[in-house]
């Protein structure tokens, strides 16, 4: 577990049995009956408490209450039992791995004041002594009641002679040496009531207090002029904003107000200044609701040997990770071994020799510190409660995943990329951005990836079935050609058939009448040919949707103890089965029509036809051999009709293939819709994005998609196609520039492909007419008829489908916004690298989703944008967990880490080794002196944290 802050749900407000309003079993003695009381009778009282502790534990942690104060009227009697009986149980929550039923418990004691005449708490740490804590009575003037009492007496207000203000409260408290800095006062603040300083009167009470906190009885008012006291609005309160907690002052036995009434805190220990720091930072460490927390998050890295560092691990926040420590002790060496760990890919920014320094860096540094010494870094993270597992070794360079329960697989650096990506950038990267498209268009992409990989895969799918389906229509088109060609000889041939017939001499009439029935024959002949060639296509069908019956349905048993409604998908797959049966069966009792008792009926009439053909043959044959004088026209016939035979043949095969096509046109028509369908979602996706993208960063940066149109593949394969032409770029550069000016350059594109179409078909028509097609948009865009006539030879369908059927891209064109309320712009690569980067770094903190890694982000920022940085920081991490290195004290401190990781020298005198020297959250001391004595402007920082809320 990491040493970082984290959020616990706190009551600071809990009472114990001897408080006097209580309601439930007391567990002591009337004040005249102790003096009478045993040891045993004492040991009773002592064991029916503690056992009451066990159960009022219970009840807080059923609650889902993680830490309490108890804080009893002027009395630290029954918050020792509790912190005892807590202890106790906590080890064997630890030990039966319930971790989530530990309960941490404050002590505590409630205040009831003279001047300011309020009441106040004071919490301590949760392990500050129990000798302490009954003199802390002491010396705040209280008598105390006798811990065998059943109740405490009659509460009094301490004398203003003994505390006469809340900073001489705190004065007190300082001069006692086991109290200093373990201890916070929280006045009430409750919207009016007798008890909180918050009404008429108290104003210079509130303006004075040194308090950075206060609680509240029940729940917060929302009202906005109370929400403006404490939220620094109101300068009669002097601006002072203050953490604020709800309690529930629960005075029940059954524990009814528990989980009612509570606050959420964050920290890394259980300390007073660990609550006085949440106050101090409020927006980032106190929520009234449950805090949103980043779903996707880097639990560990484990590095088994370097170089440098030798073998380590680090164990990572959820929200704001920050790593410390003077220059060249590590800090940027752990992002790499992360982002190495993780296969995260270096941008391809178009300066591929930056690319290669960058890339070659890397691999330097994991070779020479990482391979040298075979190390091997494993990486665990957590996406959605599903634990990933990496280990990548430097060696073999061997990657293994486990997901979840699984087993360790092989995987690829591109799978680990696809499974766990990170967002990452090295130091000045972010100020290197703003000239740079491709890296600026991964800010739109990145977060919709999903989305357009989806997009892009439906494209793939629809350019292919709208190839298959132009292929198809190309080829109807030549097939409907060479049917029309053949029915023209056809029809010739037939003709000169019917002259040759009518000019024979010396044949009777009989034989005459049967020559003449040759035709007839032969059509006879193809009639039955044809229906051969149906019957054969549906039993070739009938074969495949056999096989394919083969592969149906898919079996469930392999998922059958994975699922809830275990009997409903059982009956599902049983009917389901029962279908596949049933379609199983038709189709075979399908195949059976084509077996030899099937197709006895149709066999004997196509017997019986060949018979009276065959009978035929042989009358004709007699009949052309009694006429001598006309045996080189019969002969002709002969030939003419065998043509007539083979055309007939063809063209019914011909007709066969176009019933197997179909209607491709419909098909082309529809895919080529769903192609611009999907180019038009895919738009609107992209746009959404850059609304969205102009938002995050505060409506620093605005982008703009629909018009920039990339069609850089697009100009190559036509300059290609149209290579030898003499048809000048500029030509091509025009008609690109059309496209871009249009509102809706997708549907021009659609336009000016059709024209192409038309030019790559033109060799198609059998019927061309002597002028070309009309291409009104390359009229327009300067093309000739000349060129018209080049392009149409050298154009080819196949050339077109390259050139139009692929997916189109975008490149945002991103301006800078120098003026909101005027909406003056600037290209964003005009704007100063400071204004880039705090931009940039903006639109990432603002961004949900997956781990943000960066390299001394403010090497980037303008430092007159580090506060409003210092805000999104406070938001982003509750979406996003950020792992940054930094020299910066205020990015960490005001920034509000939770966990702080100091990297030093193991020998400052040689500097060839480093160490991770602490690990933690700034409420606890040594990380606090870390900061102070490393950072720029550590102490600074502190100072700058507290001087913010007035004190």
């Amino acid at each position: 577990m990491n040493k970082g802050a984290k959020f616990y749900r706190c009551d600071f407000q809990v009472h114990s049995p001897r408080d006097i309003a209580w309601t439930g079993a007391r567990y002591g003695v009337n004040p005249e009956q102790v003096e009478g009381l045993t040891q045993e009778d004492k040991q009773q009282i002592d064991d029916n408490r503690n056992q009451f502790c066990k159960e009022y534990l219970d009840k807080i942690s059923s609650a889902g209450i993680n830490a309490i104060a108890m804080t009893d009227h002027h009395d630290v009697v029954f918050v020792q039992h509790l912190r005892r009986v807590a202890i106790e149980q906590n080890e064997i929550h630890d030990i039966m791995g319930e971790p989530e039923k530990k309960v941490t418990v404050f002590p505590g004691i409630e205040l009831s004041l003279s001047n300011p005449a309020s009441q106040t708490i004071i919490i301590f740490d949760a392990d500050f002594e129990d000798t302490h804590l009954n003199s802390v009575l002491n010396f705040l003037g209280i008598q105390p009641t006798d811990p065998y009492d059943r109740q405490t007496v009659q509460t009094q207000r301490i004398s203003q002679e003994v505390i006469n203000n809340l900073p001489q409260l705190h004065k007190i408290l300082d001069e006692v040496s086991y109290c200093k800095g373990r201890y916070i006062v929280l006045p009430n603040v409750g919207k009016g009531g007798q008890h909180s300083i918050i009404r008429q009167g108290f104003q210079e009470h509130y303006i004075k207090m040194p308090c950075v906190g206060g609680y509240v009885d029940k729940d917060i008012s929302q009202e906005s002029g109370y929400q403006n006291k404490i939220n620094g609005g109101d300068v009669n309160y002097g601006n002072k904003s203050i953490g604020l907690v709800s309690t529930s002052d629960n005075r029940y036995e059954d524990g009814r107000e528990f989980g009612k009434y509570s606050t959420w805190v964050k920290w890394a220990e259980p300390t007073a200044e660990a609550i006085r720091q949440a106050c101090l930072a409020k927006e980032s460490r106190i929520s009234q609701n449950e805090p949103e927390m980043p779903q996707i998050f880097i639990e560990s890295l484990d590095v088994t040997n370097s170089k440098f560092l030798g073998g380590f691990n680090i164990n990572f926040n959820q929200q704001y990770n920050a790593l410390i420590g003077g220059r060249g002790t590590g800090k940027s060496t752990i992002l790499e071994y992360i982002r190495w760990g993780l296969c995260d890919q270096t941008v391809k920014i178009g300066n591929y020799q930056e690319l290669d320094i960058i890339q070659n860096r890397r691999d330097t540094l994991i070779r020479k510190t990482l391979t040298a010494v075979d190390g091997e870094v494993r990486i665990t993270m957590v996406k959605n409660d599903v634990r990933h597992i990496v280990k990548r070794n430097s060696a073999s360079r061997e990657i293994l995943l486990k997901i979840g329960d699984g087993e360790f697989q092989k995987v690829s650096e591109e799978d680990i990329r696809k499974v766990l990506p990170i967002q990452s950038y090295s130091q000045k990267q972010l100020s290197d951005v703003g000239v740079k498209t491709e890296e600026l268009k991964r800010f739109i992409e990145q977060p919709i990836k999903s989305s357009l990989e989806r997009t892009s895969y439906n494209l793939d799918e629809t350019n292919l079935k709208l190839k298959n389906a132009y292929n198809q229509l190309v080829r109807k088109k030549k097939v409907q050609n060479e049917i029309a060609n053949f029915n023209i000889e056809g029809s010739s041939i037939k003709g000169q058939v019917k002259g040759i017939r009518e000019s024979l001499k010396g044949i009777s009439e009989a034989d005459q009448k049967t020559i003449n029935k040759k035709s007839k024959f032969e059509l006879e002949k193809t009639i039955i040919e044809n229906t051969e060639s149906e019957l054969s296509l549906f039993e070739s069908k009938a074969d495949e949707l056999l096989e394919l019956l083969k592969l149906y349905p898919e079996p469930i048993e392999p998922h059958i103890d994975n699922i809830e409604n275990k009997d409903l998908i059982e009956n599902l797959n049983t009917e389901v089965k029962t279908k596949f049966k049933n379609i199983n069966e038709a189709v075979q009792n399908l195949k059976d029509i084509f077996n030899e008792s099937g197709l006895k009926q149709y066999t004997e009439i196509v017997e019986e036809w060949g018979k009276k053909q065959a009978q035929f043959d042989s009358e004709y044959e007699a009949a052309k051999g009694k006429s001598i004088a006309s045996q080189e026209q019969l002969t002709n016939i002969k030939k003419l009709e065998d043509r007539l035979a083979e055309i007939n043949s063809l063209v019914a095969d011909r007709k066969s293939v176009l019933k197997e096509l179909g209607n491709p046109e419909n098909d082309y028509n529809a895919y080529k819709e769903e192609w611009k369908e999907l180019h038009l979602e895919k738009v609107q996706v992209l746009n959404d994005q850059a609304t969205n993208f102009t938002d995050l960063s505060n409506n620093l940066i605005k982008a703009v998609v629909t018009k920039n149109i990339n069609l850089a593949n697009f100009k190559e394969k036509l300059r290609s196609i149209l290579e030898g032409t003499r048809i000048r770029e500029e030509r091509i550069d025009a008609l690109i520039a059309h496209i871009r000016s249009k509102d809706d350059p997708i549907s021009e594109f659609i336009a000016i492909s059709e024209e192409l179409r038309l030019l790559a078909e033109f060799k198609l028509d059998e019927e061309n007419p002597e002028e070309l097609p009309s291409t009104p948009i390359l009229d327009s865009t300067g093309f000739s008829e000349d060129h018209k006539l080049k392009m149409q030879s050298k154009i080819t369908t196949d050339d077109w489908l390259q050139l139009t059927a692929t997916e189109l891209e975008f490149d945002p064109e991103f301006f800078y916004t120098t003026n909101n309320e005027l909406g003056d712009e600037i290209p964003f690569r005009d704007a100063s690298a400071g204004q880039q980067a705090t931009a940039l770094l903006t639109v990432l903190l603002n961004q949900p989703g997956i781990p943000l890694l960066i390299d001394q982000p403010e090497d980037d920022i303008d430092n007159r944008a580090i506060d409003a940085i210092i805000q999104n920081i406070w938001n982003a991490k509750k979406k996003r967990q950020l792992v940054f290195t930094s020299h910066n004290a205020n990015l960490v401190v005001n920034g509000d880490a939770e966990l702080v990781i100091c990297c030093d020298y193991k020998d400052a005198s040689s500097q060839t080794r480093g160490i991770i020297k602490a690990e933690g959250a700034i409420d606890t001391k040594e990380i606090k002196n870390e900061i102070t004595s490393v950072m720029e402007g550590g102490e600074k920082a502190f100072r700058l944290r507290k001087d913010k809320y007035g004190f």
